[in-house]
């Protein structure tokens, strides 16, 4: 063999190399792709381990962060791997965030947890992490015993930023939270995920409707637009007309978004507002991800927990990356656009 035969060879070799590379390195922690630069016969990493919430191992934490005007930008939210976004009284959003291997030093603000959020956290197994509760929220905590670290119970792993005003200004860290579980260990089932990560065989194939702009108006400051940037193959979060930042700068760009479509009211409880989410029935799922769109049904029974199925009731299967779940009023608008627009 001729030194510009090995040449070639070595140059279409390195091309494939780097090609799978680039794929990783979107959604995967930089010394797996390092790793496999270095020893290009290594597979890529299955991707429903390195991207799980929690990490192997560990039990899922999922905190209730805020999304008031005074509690932005937040801190760590574009680090997050798993977001539920929820309205609460008045369609004011919440976030529960999860995280994976490589979690942000600094998460919040932390807020107050309702009914629903227990609920999802429930199907997944996972430990709430949040400050205060609803009537009926610490009902429901008390009576079931579920896992939560709540500040008003177990302080240490919280602090409060006096650049802040209160009750916008308290913050966590997953290193803080995972030392005071040490001290004092909280029993979970870890539960799986609504969805799985695959690199073929996805739901939203490559001929399914383009999906370029997806706007969910939840009202007036808590509306949501994301746009797909093809060259990231993310979707980039905005709401109430201003790209979504966290506290570092870096825009909520999520990998693929599951819009389930709920039943969301308002009301008194024990004479305090709440808000209520219906999780139990069925309804629409719309998944958006890779610039594309399909349609899906969203179920849960009284025991849960949270399933997604795809229009022929397949499981839903992503590509590797950042996911977030939109409880959206079935409502409200909704839109999705083919082409980009202002």
């Amino acid at each position: 063999m001729t030194l510009q035969q090995r040449l070639g060879i070595w140059a279409a070799t390195l091309a494939v190399v780097l090609a799978a590379a680039a794929f990783a390195w979107r959604s995967l922690p930089r010394d797996e792709v390092w790793l496999r630069l270095r020893e290009p016969s290594l597979p890529l990493p299955d991707p429903n381990q390195v991207l799980l919430p929690g990490g192997p191992g560990d039990p899922i934490l999922l905190l209730v962060v805020e999304n008031a005007p005074p509690a932005r930008p937040q801190a760590g939210l574009a680090d997050a791997c798993l977001v539920f976004a929820v309205p609460t009284e008045a369609r004011i959003t919440r976030f529960l965030a999860a995280f994976c291997r490589q979690a942000p030093p600094v998460v919040g603000p932390i807020r107050s947890v309702r009914r629903y959020m227990l609920e999802l956290a429930q199907d997944l197994g996972a430990i709430l992490v949040h400050a205060g509760f609803s009537a009926e929220a610490q009902t429901m905590i008390v009576n079931q015993r579920l896992p939560v670290i709540n500040e008003f119970w177990t302080p240490a792993p919280f602090w409060r930023d006096p650049a802040r005003p209160m009750p916008h200004n308290l913050y966590t860290s997953i290193d803080g939270l995972r030392t005071a579980l040490r001290a004092r260990p909280i029993e979970t089932r870890r539960r799986s995920l609504p969805y799985r990560f695959a690199y073929e065989h996805l739901t939203v194939p490559h001929t399914a409707a383009p999906a370029v702009v997806a706007s969910l108006d939840y009202g007036p400051l808590y509306a949501v637009r994301y746009r797909y940037d093809p060259a990231q193959r993310r979707y980039r979060r905005e709401q109430d007309g201003r790209p979504h930042l966290d506290a570092a700068g870096m825009q909520v760009a999520p990998a693929s978004i599951l819009v389930l479509f709920i039943q969301w009211r308002d009301e008194l409880v024990r004479g305090r507002p709440s808000s209520r989410i219906n999780l139990v029935g069925h309804g629409r799922l719309v998944v958006l991800t890779e610039g594309r769109m399909a349609e899906g049904t969203w179920k849960r029974t009284v025991a849960g927990p949270l399933t997604l199925a795809d229009a022929s009731g397949r499981d839903i299967v992503l590509p590797p990356g950042p996911v977030w779940i939109e409880l959206f009023p079935a409502d409200r608008p909704f839109e999705v656009r083919a082409e980009a627009g202002s």
